[in-house]
């Protein structure tokens, strides 16, 4: 039976908690946790409105359609309640992701391309889009040098 060698290393822990730091910053698992987070809240002001809308249609049957008018505007004004309600809340809840995702990116992010919302084919174009300036700026100098040296030609054979 043969036994099994494992490397050990000085820095297993530091190892380790780069890895979770890499793990629970890559923008897989943020994207994930925004769409959990903000995805509830979510629903839960889609129903309100549905709620709201369903409600505001039977309060005007009942004013509409009833003898006895006998329609009551809480019907109408506690779904608009909830749906006021849980707007904030949602507004709320992306606001804390928002400034939770902007404190993730400063503090636990070494690097631009973990942070959330990085484009790297964005920042290659930048790149490619400034290295190009450069070498039409070098093709520019060379143009004009190359003219120069054929009129200092030209005025000599003259």
């Amino acid at each position: 039976m043969q036994k099994i060698k494992l490397p050990i290393t000085d820095n297993i822990a530091t190892e380790q908690v780069n890895e979770f730091r890499k793990f629970i910053t890559s923008p897989a698992i943020i994207q994930l946790s925004i769409g959990v987070i903000v995805g509830g809240s979510l629903t839960d002001l889609i129903k309100s409105v549905i709620s709201f809308a369903s409600n505001l249609f039977y309060y005007l049957s009942l004013l509409l359609f009833s003898k006895n008018h006998s329609a009551k505007s809480n019907l109408v004004l506690d779904p608009l309640r909830t749906v006021f309600e849980n707007f904030l809340t949602l507004c709320t809840i992306a606001a804390c992701v928002f400034f939770f995702v902007k404190l993730v990116n400063k503090f636990l992010i070494k690097e631009a391309s973990e942070t959330l919302g990085y484009n790297a084919q964005l920042e290659e174009t930048k790149k490619l889009i400034k290295i190009q300036h450069e070498t039409n700026e070098l093709l520019k100098k060379s143009v004009n040098l190359q003219e120069k040296l054929l009129n200092q030609t030209e005025e000599k054979r003259d």
